[in-house]
């Protein structure tokens, strides 16, 4: 298959290394909540989030129904939830980061399509200036529109000019895949110790 003309990738577990959820039993811990049911109540509740929920409002969900006996978190562990669920995910992959470059370096068309809430993503403008650096950059808490509604992907394709056929989308989840294919997309799902080089095979 052709090298496509535009690389479209997701943010979390392909720009960033694969999240470290080990944090979430201490936070079950350190808040009274069961730690699997904050667990599964973090991800329940994280599409929200990502769309158009507010950090306090998603936190307190997140506790609501996994400790359902007490209230909304208290500022102090507002903050702490914040920044540690931020921390999680800004350790970044910084040869997928190159290979974008080196891949627009070359004539290519990047896009940056992400599912995020706003503390992560202005962690992610603090260290990476992401206009500069992408054609086109489409978060979800900014356009109200998370993937893998369809038209999240139509949306980025036209900030970044090019059809769908001639498009690789990038991410880790299925669903976000499957999405994509759905609109005319190619697509690479970014999982395994080979998915870098599958990538790079892909775009070079």
């Amino acid at each position: 298959m052709a090298r496509p003309a535009g690389l479209i990738l997701d943010y979390g577990n392909v720009l960033t290394h694969a999240q470290d959820q080990a944090w979430m039993d201490t936070a079950a811990r350190r808040l009274g909540a069961d730690p699997a049911a904050f667990r599964a109540a973090y991800w329940q509740h994280r599409h929200a989030y990502d769309t158009d929920l507010t950090a306090a409002a998603y936190w307190a969900r997140v506790l609501a129904t996994s400790r359902p006996d007490a209230g909304a978190p208290d500022a102090a562990e507002l903050a702490w939830l914040t920044e540690t669920d931020v921390a999680s995910w800004s350790v970044y992959h910084d040869e997928v980061w190159a290979l974008a470059a080196a891949f627009r370096g070359t004539g290519g068309r990047t896009a940056f399509l992400s599912n995020s809430g706003p503390e992560v993503m202005a962690r992610v403008r603090a260290r990476w200036p992401l206009e500069q650096l992408f054609d086109a950059v489409v978060i979800s808490c900014e356009v109200e529109l998370s993937k893998p509604d369809p038209r999240i992907y139509q949306l980025c394709l036209g900030r970044l000019g090019l059809p769908a056929s001639e498009t690789l989308f990038v991410d880790d989840r299925a669903d976000n895949i499957e999405g994509a294919a759905r609109v005319g997309l190619r697509t690479l799902r970014f999982d395994g110790p080979d998915a870098l080089a599958r990538l790079r095979t892909l775009v070079a």
